[in-house]
Parts: C-alpha cells; structure tokens; sequence
C-alpha cells in the first residue's frame, strides 16, 4: 500500500489555530485558579495576609493578561502564515479581488453600451 493514499481527512488551518488558542486560555486560567488556591492556602496557614494575597493576585491577573495579549499575537501570527502556505486567500485579498470585479463589470457594461447612448454631462 501506497503512502499516498491517506485515510485521514485533511486538518483545518482554522480549527488548528482555534484549539492551540483555546488550550492556551485554558492553560492560563488553570494556572490563574491555582494561584488563587495557594494564596488562599498561604493566608490560611498565617504565612500570607489578605492584603499581599490580593496584590499577588492583582499582579498574576496584569501578567496573565499579558500572556493572553501575546497568545493572541501569536496566534495570528501562526493563523497568517498558516493561511499563506495553504494557498488560503485573506478577507482582504477577498475584498480586493471583489473590488477588481466590480470594476471589470463596470468596463465591460461601458464597453457594450451602444455609441450612441453615452451620457453627456449636464450643461449647468
């Protein structure tokens, strides 16, 4: 038997990407519970007071959400390059691509219009 012949379906760029962002999330929430967790064990045992625990969390919080804002980054980084080696054509290029056609329907109307009935701008 071939190589070639697959039984796999191919895999998704999208969902790839999505699942990679998610799992990160998840990750970063995992570990956000944790730290609350054992801060909340450390005030416990009396080695930690409730005003340090708040500023560990509020300092945990700012650094999560600057991994999130870098996973984000990350991710649509991976998302675009992704996107560029399976041939996959951006919303943008999509646009552009639907501007062009416009402009070619337009051209070729104006083509097939008969001579006679071109317009003529108003005298003011």
């Amino acid at each position: 038997m071939s190589d070639d012949t697959k039984t796999d379906a191919p895999l998704d760029p999208s969902s790839i990407v999505e699942k990679a962002f998610l799992l990160g999330i998840g990750v970063l929430e995992m570990t956000k519970e944790k730290t609350q967790d054992f801060a909340g064990e450390l005030i416990e045992k009396g080695k930690l007071s409730k005003g340090d625990a708040k500023k560990v969390a509020d300092k945990f919080t700012e650094l999560a959400d600057e991994q999130q804002k870098t996973l984000r980054k990350t991710v649509a980084t991976e998302t675009d390059k992704v996107l560029k080696t399976t041939g996959v054509a951006t919303k943008a290029e999509m646009d552009d691509l639907k501007a062009q056609i416009a402009e070619l329907k337009e051209m070729l109307t104006a083509a097939h219009k008969p001579a006679g009935s071109a317009s003529v701008p108003d005298a003011d």
